[in-house]
């Protein structure tokens, strides 16, 4: 007879997190033809929640919990995840960090790496480990990818999790591969930013020798009128980014009338999509690069027409 999550056995009885092993569910009864059913869903190989339960990243990591050596550590945006730091979504792989004796894992939904850490970087959690913040923001400024490993590490900061001076503390001294790497971005990071793209897009902009200044707030005398994220002040050129949330036909309006009344002062505002932030950035420099030359073409021209004045 057909039994239904509600009435599961105790021995895999929705845990914290409703995760559980095929290997239990086998042994409580249930066949792999139940466990693929819609009452059930898999996480990662051999895991399994219910089907009712909401998919987040948190329950990806209890999942992996339960198939990790124990001296595994979860480290980088998984593990600002699970101490409150929004990185991860469920779709996002569980980043880990193994003991060099239990080898290279490759499993579908972690990415794994072998360095040596200590006991001091991370805290027990489901029976193996999570990195402290000094420890996260080290395993994310040595990823391959400035503009992301200095948005992440941002994204720390502006939460209040760790400071730039203790994130340089914690390098001091180490041999870990990658450290020149994480030592050289320490300058490129600003806790200013609201969102990691405005701070993809800061670095981005930055390493073509062009750089502007997080979250502006701009007044028509004393009205304030908007904050924008990336601004160019003497130029009045504000980048923004637009992450597609603003299909709410009542946010589109706000957006347009805030952006008029930017214009109506003067400021060109370049509005980044997601899409041309992950494969078309060379255009938004373009578009940057000309807003801005021709603010210093209407300046001179201002300037020679006043002195012919």
């Amino acid at each position: 007879m057909y039994v239904t999550p509600t009435t599961l056995p105790l021995e895999i009885e929705p845990k914290p997190y409703n995760v559980f092993l095929r290997a239990e569910a086998i042994e409580a009864g249930f066949k792999d033809s139940h466990l693929r059913s819609s009452e059930f869903r898999r996480i990662l190989h051999g895991v399994y929640t219910t089907g009712d339960t909401p998919l987040t990243h948190e329950l990806k990591c209890a999942a992996a919990a339960l198939t990790l050596p124990r001296g595994s550590v979860i480290t980088g945006r998984s593990a600002a995840t699970l101490r409150g730091v929004p990185l991860a979504d469920f779709g996002a792989p569980v980043e880990v960090i193994v003991a060099r004796e239990d080898g290279m894992l490759r499993r579908s939904g972690l990415r794994c790496t072998t360095a040596r850490t200590f006991d001091f970087e991370h805290s027990p959690w489901r029976g193996i480990r999570v990195a402290e913040f000094p420890r996260i923001a080290l395993d994310l400024l040595r990823q391959r990818s400035i503009s992301h490993a200095v948005g992440y590490c941002d994204a720390l900061l502006h939460a209040g999790a760790i400071t730039v001076d203790e994130i340089a503390g914690f390098l001091v001294g180490r041999r870990d591969h990658g450290i020149s790497r994480a030592r050289m971005r320490l300058d490129h990071l600003d806790g200013r930013a609201e969102s990691v793209p405005e701070s993809i897009m800061r670095v981005e902009l930055a390493l073509r020798g062009l750089h502007p200044t997080p979250q502006v707030e701009i007044f028509d005398g004393e009205d304030f009128v908007a904050r924008v994220d990336l601004a160019f002040e003497a130029a009045r050129v504000a980048v923004e980014y637009d992450g597609g949330w603003h299909a709410d036909p009542a946010q589109i309006k706000r957006d347009e009338a805030r952006r008029n009344r930017l214009a109506h002062l003067g400021w060109i505002v370049i509005v980044v999509t997601n899409d041309q932030l992950r494969n078309g950035f060379d255009q938004v420099i373009a578009r940057v690069e000309s807003a801005l030359q021709d603010a210093i073409s209407i300046e001179v021209g201002h300037e020679i027409s006043m002195e012919i004045a």
